[in-house]
């Protein structure tokens, strides 16, 4: 998943078949394994120790059509498998990823809560964005989903250090000690209930995203674990789940500013060719709007903890001086 591009194929890696516009399968790599699929039969032999990027030949699935098909073998990555990924839930696409790594202010090294794995599609480009030392942690209330989840982000190469997959209720408001050890995987299977709350060390992570149907819900537990200056999306599919939401972080104690919402809409343009109509005017290619569009996804309302002093500023409470102020009002008094 991470690896540099122009990798060779080698026995158990994930690669990604093309078999035609918007048609991408993944692939598990076994010696002597054959892949059928609608355009034929394609040895895996054939892609094993070979470099990525390139058409494999096989076998049609007629004997007697002549012709030999083919199919481009790509090399795994984040914004391609959120084509290829096999939907457990609805995923998120990459217009809204887009979005959401760009607000949360993610880079290499930040730590990132996900609440909602689901299909795993945005943990993959989360993952890719904070590596190589950040840290993933992401959750579901599914047990099952969670399994599965986990499975394919080691299968992809996403280890527990960068992806820490936990079986949790983080609607639950738990504020109690870190339960979970960065590297090492919970026993999901011989867990009978979810751990509640999100298991991580209070004001230690740099954003929280949360694909849950009760956000607001969460906000004790967002307040507890997201560092100040931190950045907080929840996705949301009706307005009535981001309103109460937004109700809910503007309320009293005040953890959160800056709060907006969007909607992120692809929208079309198609060349057109316009002929000159007379002497003065001459041919040009100008650009038209498509009627169709994308529809609707979601609503991702974002918002930034607060910082500590504008708290204390709010509440009327005098400044404690930085170090280096606080010296030189001492050495002012004592002079």
């Amino acid at each position: 998943m991470l690896a540099s591009r122009g990798t060779i194929a080698r026995d158990g890696d994930v690669v990604l078949v093309v078999h035609g516009h918007q048609n991408i399968t993944p692939l598990v790599l076994q010696r002597g394994a054959v892949l059928h699929c609608k355009a034929g039969k394609f040895d895996h032999d054939d892609i094993i120790g070979r470099s990525l990027g390139r058409y494999v030949k096989g076998q049609n699935n007629q004997k007697s059509d002549p012709r030999e098909p083919s199919v481009l073998i790509l090399q795994n990555s984040a914004d391609m498998w959120t084509q290829a990924v096999p939907h457990r839930t609805q995923i998120i696409y990459d217009t809204d990823i887009a979005v959401i790594l760009l607000n949360l202010r993610l880079e290499p090294g930040k730590k990132v809560v996900e609440a909602g794995t689901g299909s795993g599609s945005l943990t993959h480009s989360l993952a890719k964005t904070v590596a190589p030392n950040g840290c993933v942690y992401t959750c579901d209330f599914h047990k099952q989903r969670c399994l599965e989840a986990r499975a394919e982000f080691r299968r992809n190469g996403l280890d527990s250090h960068l992806v820490c997959s936990q079986w949790r209720d983080v609607c639950t408001t738990n504020t109690g000690a870190a339960d979970i050890v960065d590297g090492v995987d919970a026993d999901v299977e011989a867990m009978e209930s979810p751990n509640t709350g999100f298991g991580v060390a209070a004001a230690s992570v740099d954003a929280i995203f949360l694909d849950v149907p009760a956000p607001w819900a969460a906000i004790e537990n967002v307040c507890h674990v997201l560092k100040e200056g931190g950045m907080l999306c929840t996705f949301s599919p009706c307005m009535e789940q981001t309103q109460r939401t937004a109700e809910a972080l503007r309320a009293a104690p005040h953890h959160f500013v800056d709060i907006r919402t969007v909607e992120a809409l692809t929208k079309f343009f198609h060349p057109v060719f316009k002929r000159a109509r007379d002497a003065r005017d001459c041919d040009c290619v100008k650009f038209r709007a498509s009627l169709v569009s994308k529809g609707h996804s979601a609503y991702l309302t974002f918002a930034r903890r607060r910082l500590g002093k504008a708290e204390q500023l709010e509440e009327g409470k005098p400044l404690e001086a930085d170090g280096a102020e606080k010296n030189g009002m001492e050495e002012a008094t004592t002079a």
